[in-house]
């Protein structure tokens, strides 16, 4: 007889009930998964219709509604149904904008986890994108906007506790239209425009939702903060506490930390007034287990546990990973006062760090439904193989999710997360003011307990334009330093770069920060030899170069009759065509245009030296040089533009040159150019690059010099004593070319500690003449800028015969 209800029980869909451990005093039941339905309504239909009103997915209304996921957004739920084509493939991004024009209702039926009931519940959306109202069994609940903040309702008297074998309650969320003007949200939601954007404006339910239940004394948030000293450290709590009763409630507040071989607890007695209140109190850790970046350490994290008792029972309890570190900064050696009064230096746990970074350009997808925590981990699993270090979130993205962080947390990589603030004249009035603030709170509230995280910026780019220097652009991005610094410890600054011609007018010093993306944009006004080392600042937040994917890839996007030659469609997905042939002559001296797979694997090969040149340039100026950040790692959809590892996540050819570069313990040659005449003598630097905190007394230093065959035409090898975080510069490397060379050479260099061969490094160098190279490029600049002025800067300027078949 039990199993014909068990039966009865899924044919009618509801599942079999499984209940909750009931023995702690939080218990979670999880609204998110693929049982959401959805559907288009015209904007305000729903409403008139009486969508809210439904009282069950049963009710034959909404029955054949789309299926859903919650995480997700609207766009894939749609492509799912088989309603909207894939919007990476080919230009259909543009022909999706339809969607954004309408509203959409999303429903999801439940039954309430049994271990639920008597206890008070509240329902939790993690996360919206943008703005939404809420119905709960026919009850309007409220309205919401903002990307960022979490939003809760007491729903213990709305909900229908009864069991049927059919979902009884039902949620009921409709999705605004996504705003279209970006300054009207600026830092509420990540930007949708830009030049590797189309404009389509992604939005939906992104974030989980929750009922969460406990009891009359409950656990909001923390943080903690810690402090190193001698061979112990402080741990500070503050808890944040509300009590929903309306009277005074007594309870003993534990908090334990299991690491290995280590407990650590500790218990204050509580008495919580009605409402809200925060709780402060620190404890010392003995022989503290610490956190640290990977190449400095082991990343260790504590097991954390934080609960409220009341001698009875467990009222609430929050479970979570801590790792002890300290983040301060020091100012960078080597500057005057004038030229950077900002300290720059990331100092870890007593320890000066230098930023191998790169610009995350993610989330992994531009539409939320196509993340998932497995693909979150393989491509940080990637930065940490190209010895990345930090990955920088900038403005134009969205601040990461909790599973990024926590990812970033065991692997030792440190982030570096920019608000959403980027290129634009933001408003200033007061209730935009206050909505900035609760987002910028919500987003600090929940990562700011994460190790990885090691710095906060307001905005991205927001000092390029007179219309900046004459905005309230400064005064903002200082007022959300404000903010975040009353919510932690953990470094601000106000914006990148800090020392642009606009920045400097307003106030800021002339060598702080600046973007190294110049050589990109003007490909051919200036070889990378004659533009980086000309570049003094203390630290290098953005350094660009861009390529092809794989042809794998590109069969992914762009349909085959515009693969090649070269369709609207790469245009379409961002690719600077013009840019591509112009760093494919300064590094191969021609653009490698006969077939496709020539061009692929020039513009990856290209986009290496390029990276190679600037990123081993800029670190062996540390410690005056105290980090630089290639732009990107990856790009949240398919293009053919700065990425490395490309959309699909096969890497790129870049991809080696990078991690070459970014060695830890890296060989490095300092060359004044890369065309050399036959029978003209060579000459460069050699430097040895060392980020670990290890001496090195007595390594070997070996030189090879190979012509275009790989032929050996010269070796040199001396002893080097390398000493610990250090950039060190040793003997020229003296070399006169043969009178018959050709082509290009090869240069490799070897770092060895007996047999031991720690670190290698090779250099494709050009036999040709420079002066004439330049010229040649140089006049390949005017072609492209002249196609900008008569076409503008969209793709039709690469494709002309768009306008002239019509």
């Amino acid at each position: 007889m039990e199993k014909n209800k068990d039966f009865f029980a899924l044919e009618a869909g509801s599942g079999l009930f499984e209940a909750s451990d009931s023995s702690i005093g939080r218990i979670t039941q999880d609204l998110s998964g693929k049982t959401w339905k959805m559907e288009k309504m015209r904007v305000g239909q729903g409403v008139s219709e009486g969508i809210h009103l439904l009282k069950s997915e049963l009710s034959g209304n909404n029955f054949s509604w789309n299926a859903a996921q919650v995480p997700g957004d609207v766009y894939t739920d749609l492509f799912l149904a088989g309603e909207l084509d894939d919007p990476f493939w080919g230009r259909n991004m543009g022909k999706a904008k339809w969607v954004q024009e309408y509203e959409w209702w999303y429903n999801r039926a439940f039954n309430v986890d049994k271990n639920l009931i008597g206890k008070d519940i509240e329902l939790i959306f993690e996360g919206v994108d943008f703005s939404c109202e809420v119905w709960l069994n026919q009850k309007y609940l409220g309205r919401h906007e903002g990307m960022y903040s979490s939003f809760s309702f007491q729903v213990t008297d709305l909900l229908d506790y009864s069991q049927p074998h059919v979902p009884v309650n039902l949620l009921t969320v409709k999705l605004d239209p996504p705003p279209k003007n970006q300054q009207n949200f600026a830092g509420m939601k990540h930007n949708f425009s830009g030049d590797y954007l189309t404009g389509l404006i992604p939005f939906g339910i992104w974030q989980p939702v929750k009922l969460v239940a406990t009891n009359r004394l409950k656990l909001e948030n923390y943080r903690v903060e810690y402090d190193l000293h001698k061979n112990a450290a402080t741990a500070v709590f503050y808890i944040e506490l509300s009590n929903l009763s309306d009277s005074v409630l007594e309870a003993e507040l534990n908090v334990s930390m299991t690491g290995r071989d280590q407990q650590i607890t500790h218990s204050e007695p509580l008495s919580v007034s009605p409402g809200t209140s925060v709780c402060t109190f620190s404890f010392e850790i003995e022989d503290p287990q610490l956190w640290w970046p990977y190449e400095l350490g082991e990343p260790f994290l504590y097991d954390l546990n934080i609960l409220i008792a009341d001698g009875k029972s467990i009222l609430d309890s929050l479970s979570d990973k801590t790792g002890i570190r300290t983040i301060t900064m020091q100012m960078n050696p080597g500057f005057t006062e004038e030229e950077s009064r900002i300290p720059w230096t990331f100092v870890i746990n007593g320890k000066p760090m230098f930023l191998r970074s790169a610009c995350w350009g993610g989330q992994p997808s531009f539409f939320y439904g196509r993340n998932s925590t497995p693909k979150y981990r393989m491509f940080l699993e990637k930065a940490k193989e190209d010895n990345i270090n930090n990955l920088r979130i900038f403005g134009w993205h969205p601040a990461e999710t909790d599973e990024f962080y926590t990812i970033c947390d065991q692997l030792g990589i440190t982030v570096w997360t920019n608000f959403s603030f980027a290129t634009q004249e933001f408003k200033t009035d007061q209730p935009y003011i206050e909505k900035v603030t609760k987002e910028i709170q919500s987003t600090v509230i929940k990562r700011r307990n994460h190790p990885s995280n090691i710095m906060w910026m307001g905005g991205e780019e927001v000092y390029f334009t007179e219309a900046h220097v004459e905005s309230g652009n400064k005064q903002l991005m200082e007022y959300i330093g404000e903010v975040t610094h009353q919510l932690t410890n953990t470094p601000y600054a106000d914006a990148s770069p800090l020392s642009s011609r606009e920045a400097i007018r307003m106030g800021y010093a002339t060598k702080e920060s600046m973007h190294a993306n110049s050589h990109y944009y003007a490909a051919g006004a200036i070889f990378m030899e004659d533009y980086y080392p000309n570049l003094d600042y203390a630290i290098i937040p953005e350094l660009t170069a861009a390529s092809a994917p794989n042809i794998d890839s590109l069969k992914k996007f762009i349909p085959s009759d515009e693969l090649w030659p070269m369709g609207p469609s790469w245009g379409y997905h961002a690719a600077d065509i013009d840019v591509l042939k112009n760093l494919n002559y300064e590094v191969f001296g021609d653009t490698c245009t006969g077939t496709l797979e020539e061009f692929v694997e020039a513009t990856q090969i290209a986009q290496g030296t390029v990276a190679q040149f600037a990123l081993e340039h800029f670190r062996r100026q540390k410690p005056h040089v105290s980090g630089v950040s290639l732009c990107h790692f990856i790009t949240n959809w398919p293009i053919i533009k700065w990425d490395i590892i490309d959309y699909y996540g096969q890497t790129k050819k870049s991809f080696d040159y990078v991690k070459r570069s970014y060695q830890p313990l890296l060989p490095s040659l300092e060359i004044q150019k890369r065309r050399w005449m036959p029978n003209e003598l060579f000459r460069g630097r050699l430097y040895i690059i060392n980020d670990y905190y290890k001496n090195y007394p007595s390594l070997t230093y070996k030189c090879i010099f190979r012509d275009s065959d790989q032929n050996e035409l010269y070796s040199n090898t001396f002893t080097a004593s390398v000493t610990e975080n250090s950039s060190t510069a040793y003997e020229f490397l003296e070399f006169k070319l043969p009178s018959d060379i050709s082509n290009c050479f090869y240069i490799q260099l070897y770092l060895s500690d007996g047999d031991n061969v720690l670190s290698e490094n090779n250099y494709r160098l050009l036999v040709g003449d420079q002066k004439a190279a330049q010229e040649a490029a140089y006049g390949m600049y005017k072609i492209m800028h002249q196609k900008s002025r008569e076409y503008g800067k969209g793709y039709y300027r690469y494709f002309p015969d768009m306008f002239s078949d019509l």
